[in-house]
């Protein structure tokens, strides 16, 4: 069973006065060199990013702003995991291939995510919306990732 993973931001993290500052790379244990995919995008409050899972490659999402809900459903699975993330802290998550996966902007402002994958060819795949799907099935509130 392939599941999202929390990543530990501890080592990566630095903080100061004016704020947080992270090298995810590093935290993902990522070279530049195995890097094939990096974007960011914007989610404006209450709207959705996801909703998709990827059939060849591993993707990180480092959540930027909040609060925010990420949710995840493995492809042997009937039930959706979820974790909550909070305003102040940015917050890491690995995701194998064939992991669905999406997030909700659960603030009154903007937040961010910062994506990465291994692979260039990340075969994307649409699914429907897991937040819709937790109305009709089972979850589990996982928020310990």
């Amino acid at each position: 069973m392939a599941s999202l993973k929390r990543v530990e931001l501890r080592e990566t993290t630095w903080r100061d006065d004016r704020g947080w500052g992270i090298n995810p790379l590093e935290a993902a244990g990522l070279s530049r060199e195995s890097l094939g995919n990096l974007h960011v995008v914007s989610i404006k409050p209450g709207t959705i990013r996801g909703n998709h899972y990827h059939t060849s490659a591993t993707e990180w999402i480092l959540v930027c702003g909040g609060p925010a809900k990420v949710v995840w459903r493995s492809g042997d699975e009937d039930f959706i995991h979820e974790a909550l993330v909070r305003k102040a802290e940015p917050a890491l998550f690995e995701i194998p291939p064939n992991v669905e996966h999406a997030v909700l902007n659960n603030s009154k402002g903007d937040i961010y995510l910062i994506s990465f994958s291994d692979s260039y060819e990340r075969g994307t795949v649409r699914c429907s919306s897991l937040f819709e799907s937790i109305e009709g099935k089972g979850k589990s509130n996982d928020s310990s990732v």
